[in-house]
């Protein structure tokens, strides 16, 4: 769809989000509650028509990974030209095979003791011989689409067990939907685990909680793979889909990662705070842990831990 009068893509994705949800999602909702994703992406007069079109498939995967019924808008700002699916498949596949990626790790503390919880370990893709390194957020909704992120996830639990293997602590890494419905990773992430067993018990999987509720099954069944070897598990950005219910505490959940728009300016949010606080009580009775994501500030820390957050991580967390 093209908007020429509209020069900003985040004023056309909004406004065609904002007419979808009013005028389809209504008759829609109760039979397909995840009816759909868009995307909006800048187009210049002349601009070469496979470069837009890569743009635009770009912002649409990135804009498929969010929760339901959502937009994504790019401004066309990212530093390098969008590349076709192509590219990106040999990219991504080459990624694999010649040990292209690497991970990044990010500190998890107790909102209290302010003791290491565990570390998130975020994948990174290096894409020349200078060392330039993706981050997921650029790469990984681009492997959904081409079905490859089970092969990426597979080598980032295994970069995981190395980094286990030479240092002390504990590990978290997350699993995309499309990876776990894969029932081949399931079966070699198994195999994995079992020739690790003395690691297992160091080693967190979380899966985003719009990935649990695309793929429910699947994810009960990982679940009951690597709960028995010792793995704890995980869902991160929780807050839209679920409520703490029988339905989460059966699968034996270990913990949860709350999504940072609850969080963002918290300490002026008494509504968020009044919902926070009755989510940690919650996932205390069933025994879960409650960690908080995307914390601004390490002000914030006594508040999170007077609400029943028992970790925190984010930007101002050091």
């Amino acid at each position: 769809m093209l908007c020429p009068t509209i020069t900003s893509p985040v004023q056309a994705a909004t406004e065609l989000h904002q007419r979808l949800s009013r005028d389809w999602l209504p008759n829609w909702a109760a039979e397909v509650p995840d009816l759909f994703h868009l995307a909006a992406v800048p187009y210049q007069r002349e601009q070469d028509m496979g470069e837009l079109l890569s743009r635009a498939d770009e912002a649409l995967a990135r804009a498929s990974i969010q929760q339901p019924n959502n937009w994504y808008a790019s401004d066309g700002d990212s530093g390098r030209a969008a590349w076709p699916a192509k590219q990106w498949h040999d990219l991504l596949t080459g990624a694999v095979a010649g040990a292209k990626l690497q991970l990044a790790f990010y500190p998890v503390i107790g909102s209290n003791t302010r003791a290491a919880l565990h570390r998130e370990g975020v994948i990174r893709l290096q894409i020349d011989d200078a060392g330039t390194l993706l981050p997921a957020g650029d790469f990984m909704p681009m492997a959904a689409q081409l079905h490859l992120s089970a092969p990426i996830d597979l080598q980032v639990v295994k970069l995981a067990i190395g980094h286990l293997r030479a240092a002390p602590g504990h590990i978290a890494v997350n699993l995309a939907a499309e990876t776990i419905a894969d029932f081949n990773f399931r079966r070699e992430l198994q195999q994995l685990l079992q020739a690790n067993p003395d690691l297992c018990k160091r080693l967190l999987l979380e899966v985003t909680e719009y990935g649990v509720f695309k793929q429910f099954d699947a994810f009960r069944d990982l679940v009951n793979t690597v709960k028995p070897l010792g793995c704890r598990v995980g869902i991160e950005y929780f807050g839209h889909q679920f409520a703490i219910s029988n339905r989460l505490s059966d699968l034996g959940l270990d913990y949860l990662k709350v999504d940072p728009s609850y969080l963002h300016d918290i300490a002026h949010k008494p509504g968020n705070q009044e919902f926070l606080k009755g989510l940690c009580n919650m996932a205390r009775n069933f025994g879960i842990v409650v960690i908080a994501l995307g914390v601004e500030s390490d002000d914030d820390l006594p508040l999170l831990a007077s609400l029943g957050f028992d970790g925190v991580t984010g930007p101002g967390v050091k």
